[in-house]
């Protein structure tokens, strides 16, 4: 009788025990998860607690790209397609191209997170990112760079079935104007009023005019031109 009332009590303990020291070291990081996504579920409008800390990281991430790039162009004889290369990522890492100077192409697109969107509250909440105005958002989540320049003009493939090409997640940079996705792709974020927010091209034309990557060095060999882009 003795030994049967044993059993019975270990029985019925042994899984309480085991059940609270589960419960006991899961937690914190229950407790964690809970607290983030109650977190994200009471921003009603507003913006992530991280939002500003990280965008001054980011911000300051892509102003020593771009200060470092000036500073090797003003020391470095280029040819011509180290220029183009050159330009093209000075084109991507200026802010002066906003609205606000404030956001540059590559503020969605940065190198560490294969060219899509870097700030990790964004991506764990809204998705998509902020422009100039950073209280007017896009629709879509930043699409990667990652072998855009690859894409071909939008076309219906027979053997796949389905079209292909193309830029942005709709393929509405279609490439058949310019026979180039990428280039058309490129002239639409500057005067989109959800991205980098200028009025119209004659302003992106002035910003490029006073942009100090205009010429490569004190020996005045053209680097960029406004139409260039």
């Amino acid at each position: 009788m003795r030994d049967r009332t044993l059993v019975i009590l270990l029985t019925g303990f042994l899984p309480l025990g085991y059940a609270m020291l589960s419960a006991r070291t899961e937690t914190p990081r229950d407790h964690s998860a809970q607290t983030a996504e109650k977190s994200l579920a009471d921003l009603a409008g507003g913006m992530p607690p991280d939002f500003n800390q990280e965008v001054a990281r980011v911000v300051a991430d892509l102003d020593r790209i771009e200060t470092d790039t000036l500073r090797e162009i003003s020391q470095t004889s280029l040819d011509r397609q180290g220029q183009i290369r050159t330009l093209g990522k000075l084109l991507l890492f200026d802010k002066h191209l906003s609205v606000n100077q404030n956001e540059a192409c590559s503020f969605c697109h940065t190198p560490e997170t294969g060219f899509t969107g870097p700030i990790q509250s964004l991506n764990l909440s809204t998705v998509s990112y902020p422009g100039s105005v950073r209280k007017r958002f896009s629709q879509r989540k930043p699409q990667s760079y990652m072998y855009a320049t690859f894409a071909p003009v939008l076309h219906y493939n027979d053997l796949q079935g389905d079209f292909v090409g193309g830029n942005f997640w709709d393929m509405r940079a279609s490439g058949y104007r310019l026979q180039n996705p990428s280039a058309e792709q490129a002239q639409g974020p500057p005067t989109n009023p959800v991205e980098m927010g200028l009025p119209d091209s004659a302003c992106l034309t002035y910003r490029l005019s006073q942009a100090p990557y205009r010429k490569v060095s004190s020996s005045g060999v053209l680097l960029s031109h406004p139409w260039t882009w």
